[in-house]
């Protein structure tokens, strides 16, 4: 709470005390317009020791003395404080300077810390920030430090574009903050609201885009590169705007930082300049990057000045240059970078690029963003060789990788599918999105598969493994070299193959499925070493993957020749509710084993019922490789199948379909083994599957926003309402055309149920007003959307709102009896306090006045006599309890002050 003191002029000694205070934790009485802009980041140091930056724009004109400040106080967020130097300060503009200060601070331990900084004031007469001149500046950061021993410690990501940018009534305004994460963590932008103390919103805070609102005003972030645009601001004047970046790495959150954004927009007939530069490009390290960046100004007359900054021009070997000429129009310069393999990161490096011209007021920007993603080389060389004796391929590529000195390096990884030829996307090197398995990781330049089976032919690719290695081991954000070039090796066929296991009949007891396989390869069985009698045993387990197998047949024949049984019909299964796979044990001497085939399941079909739609699946675990998929349909009421359509993916929606009608489908499966002198084609069927398009669609998802009088300064304070409005999260997979009614949840705490108070029935409707019965605005909703057809969206994420508790106390009043000032009482209105603790005391520290009435009304008596005190200088302490959203709470340092008592 910030408390307003006066007169201090009459009490130079009690000024000086408190004066101190005030500028160690920066909360206090000196009132001063100059914040525009800032963000804090911080950098671990060791241990738990961080070194924190607070970084802030300020005007210039009319600050001077006290209130350009040469130290910052800061909250470590752990219930300590600190005064932090200005280690530097630069003039961008004659009334925008840049001010950074710095402190190390060392944390007793892992925990979350909410780091803060408040500065009175904002400048003003920013237009989306009611009274802004009166509001604190206020700016704070998360940092969570886990166990360093599993997840390592974190720095915090740097942002490399300064949070001042100008803009032109009518025309796009772009914004990156060019986030750089030093420890390639996963960066995630949102937009927020200012903040004038911890957790509590700047009020009468308005978004930019309602400064006039309308489908010409939107606002929007993009959560990836953090590229902010607003199309397109409306009314001329200043805007201030909050861009959170959330941080995770490997998953999980490890913190926030909070950037307080500053545009400045005009109305001018000024036409911003036009960039050229591409926004996306992909190498390997170790080229030279080289792109010619070109901008020119439709108004001939204005010269553009060119600016590149972000992490390739800061990062500590072979950093990028930028090469441009004196202001021109047109103007070009150029972006150069001589990649190492130091470089490798798991995120893209992003390069902002600005062209400005020189119009006065105010001058425009175009701006791009270039994303640079950065590959590692592939793995050179790569050689098979199969040794059929042993049943193992070894596969070997060339030593001394050359990325291998880059901390970052963890080995190589094995990749094997079955199947050869296959492309890859260079810049986008995801082997799993191609059929690819991971087999093996090794930090050698050699590996061997001994997990190969007879009949089939692999495509065998070797990738270089990225990553941060914790204490405990752990591999942490992930990322892989480019893949090696392809090697196919083919295993000749020996023991018998499975050709089909293809579904008879659809039936829960007496369900049937046909089972064939090869007879053995002879040219490739040595029977002289292997005599006979030989032996097949056909074994069945449920399920696609299941383990507990049943032996069902066992073929014996004396030679090979004799071998003439080579299928089974499979009968009394439950082929309704089951997949069934199958696999052949060879053995030669009736007990010799000469080997198991792969296993092979039959094809499993699942129905998902929709909107006038039907969305199949199915699934399947076979040695050979299915190529096409044929679907085959029954009509309602009709007698037969028919084809439909042939696809090569193993899912598809059928749609424009009755609801309520009954609709049956199967599945042939078209394959083939890889090598020649098979079978071929392969044909199996799945079961049949009959399902009823039916209306199972959700309501989308309410995005809920909450205004009253402490979010927005325009309403009225006497009124205890909370005007709830919502917006729909649409994806394409719900609906919002035909939603009937929304129900209203409320819970009166944080950690209360949330319970139905209310439900609004109709289809044109956004927004609900709660009247509170209590004079406390502090309150959690969420809401959900019910369609005509009775289907229920997901809740609303649960939003909390909290009072804006005022309490302040005077420093004077004259209790004389002439009906003015005659009681001491708070500064009114006063608002959401439940009582207080306030204990006056004379200069000698004796008690002479206690209360907990918030109004207080003290007459200037003592309390214990009622005897009239003398006029003079008085000291109160005052704790004070609020109501909040978590319930009554006390503040975390009590007012205190002193009070004049005058009398005549």
């Amino acid at each position: 709470m910030l408390v307003k003191y006066t007169n201090f002029n009459r009490m130079k000694f009690y000024h000086k005390i408190i004066l101190s205070l005030v500028l160690l934790f920066t909360i206090g009485p000196l009132y001063a317009t100059h914040n525009r802009a800032g963000e804090i980041t911080y950098k671990h140091l060791s241990g738990f020791t961080y070194e924190f930056t607070i970084t802030t724009y300020t005007k210039v004109s009319g600050v001077s003395g006290d209130a350009d400040r040469t130290r910052l106080g800061i909250a470590w967020g752990d219930g300590t404080f600190d005064s932090l130097n200005r280690l530097s300060e630069i003039f961008l503009d004659p009334d925008i300077k840049q001010n950074k200060y710095i402190g190390i601070h060392t944390y007793s331990g892992p925990f979350t810390y909410v780091v803060g900084v408040g500065d009175p004031n904002r400048i003003q007469d920013i237009i989306n920030i009611n009274n802004s001149v009166s509001t604190i500046f206020y700016l704070e950061d998360t940092i969570k430090i886990l166990d360093p021993n599993i997840i390592g410690y974190n720095n915090s990501p740097l942002l490399l574009n300064p949070p001042i940018e100008y803009g032109n009534v009518g025309q796009v305004f772009i914004h990156n903050p060019n986030a750089y994460d030093p420890d390639g963590d996963s960066l995630s932008y949102s937009i927020a609201s200012p903040l004038q103390a911890a957790g509590l919103p700047v009020a009468g805070y308005s978004p930019p885009n309602l400064i006039n609102p309308g489908p010409d005003n939107q606002i929007s972030i993009n959560q990836l590169t953090g590229e902010l645009t607003w199309d397109a601001p409306q009314v001329a004047g200043i805007y201030n705007i909050v861009i959170l970046i959330k941080e995770y790495k490997n998953g999980i959150f490890v913190g926030t930082v909070m950037r307080d954004l500053q545009i400045i927009v005009d109305a001018t007939n000024n036409q911003p300049p036009k960039l050229n530069v591409p926004l996306q490009i992909c190498k390997i390290v170790g080229d030279s990057i080289i792109i010619p960046v070109n901008a020119n100004d439709p108004n001939l007359q204005d010269k553009i000045t060119l600016s590149a900054n972000g992490a390739p021009f800061i990062v500590p070997t072979q950093a990028a240059t930028f090469t441009v000429g004196a202001p021109a129009n047109p103007i070009g310069g150029t972006f150069r970078w001589n990649t190492h393999c130091d470089h490798l990161n798991k995120n893209d490096y992003l390069v902002v690029f600005n062209a400005v011209d020189n119009f006065n007021s105010p001058p425009l920007t175009d701006q791009k963003t270039l994303a640079i993603k950065l590959l590692a080389p592939a793995p050179k060389n790569l050689t098979t060789t199969l040794n059929l004796s042993t049943k193992t391929v070894t596969l070997k590529w060339d030593s001394l990788y050359i990325c291998s000195n880059n901390p970052k390096f963890q080995g190589f990884s094995i990749w094997r599918k079955k199947g050869c030829n296959t492309p890859i996307d260079t810049c986008n090197p995801n082997l799993a999105n191609l059929g690819y398995e991971k087999i093996g990781t090794t930090i050698n330049y050699s590996f061997i598969d001994n997990n190969i089976r007879s009949g089939n032919q692999y495509s065998y690719r070797v990738v270089a493994d990225f990553g941060d290695k914790t204490n405990a081991g752990l591999i942490l954000n992930r990322f892989t070299s480019i893949a090696s070039i392809e090697r196919c090796v083919t295993i000749p066929a020996d023991i018998p193959l499975i050709y089909n296991v293809d579904v008879r009949n659809t039936n829960e007891t007496t369900g049937q499925i046909y089972v064939e396989w090869s007879k053995p390869f002879a040219a490739r069985l040595d029977t002289i070493i292997n005599p006979g009698p030989y032996v097949i045993k056909l074994y069945r387990a449920v399920g696609i993957n299941g383990e507990n197998y049943t032996l069902v047949k066992t073929v014996t024949a004396a030679t090979f020749s004799a071998i003439t049984d080579t299928s089974f019909l499979d009968n009394g299964l439950n082929t309704v509710a089951n997949a069934y796979h199958y696999k052949l044990d060879f053995y030669a001497r009736t007990n010799d084993s000469l080997g198991s085939t792969e296993s092979a399941s039959s094809v499993f079909l699942s129905i998902a019922s929709a909107y006038q739609s039907l969305q199949l699946s199915w699934t399947f675990s076979v040695p050979w490789v299915n190529t096409s998929y044929v679907i085959y349909r029954k009509l309602p009421g009709g007698s037969s199948f028919d084809s439909l359509t042939t696809t090569t993916v193993t899912a598809y929606d059928d749609i424009n379909l009755i609801n309520d009608s009954l609709y049956c489908y199967k599945i042939k499966a078209i394959g083939t083994y890889a090598i020649a002198g098979l079978k071929t084609p392969l044909i199996n069927f799945s079961q049949e599957v009959c399902a009823l398009p039916k209306d199972t669609t959700l309501p989308c998802t309410p995005i809920l926003s909450i205004n009253n009088f402490c979010t927005n300064a325009s309403l009225d304070t006497a009124e205890y309402k909370n005007y709830l409005t919502w917006t729909f999260q649409q994806d394409g997979f719900c609906k919002v055309d035909d939603i009937e009614k929304i129900r209203i949840y409320y819970a009166k705490t944080s950690t209360d149920t949330l319970q139905q108070i209310d439900s609004i029935i109709g289809s044109s409707f956004n927004n609900y007003t709660h009247s509170l019965a209590t004079r406390s605005l502090a309150a959690c909703y969420a809401i959900q959307a019910v369609r005509k057809n009775g289907n229920v969206s997901n809740l609303s994420a649960k939003v909390c709102v909290d009072n804006c508790p005022l309490y302040n106390l005077p420093n004077a009043f004259t209790p004389n009896d002439d009906s003015q000032n005659d009681k001491y009482t708070p500064i009114y209105p006063y608002r959401f306090v439940e009582k207080i603790d306030l204990k006056i005391y004379n200069r000698w520290g004796n008690l002479v006045f206690q209360t907990e009435d918030p109004d207080i009304n003290w007459n200037g008596t003592d309390y214990k006599t009622g005897k009239e005190l003398y006029t003079g200088v008085y000291y109160y302490v005052c704790d004070v309890f609020y109501q909040t959203i978590n319930g009554i709470e006390k503040t975390k340092k009590p007012l205190s002050g002193y009070i004049h008592l005058f009398r005549k």
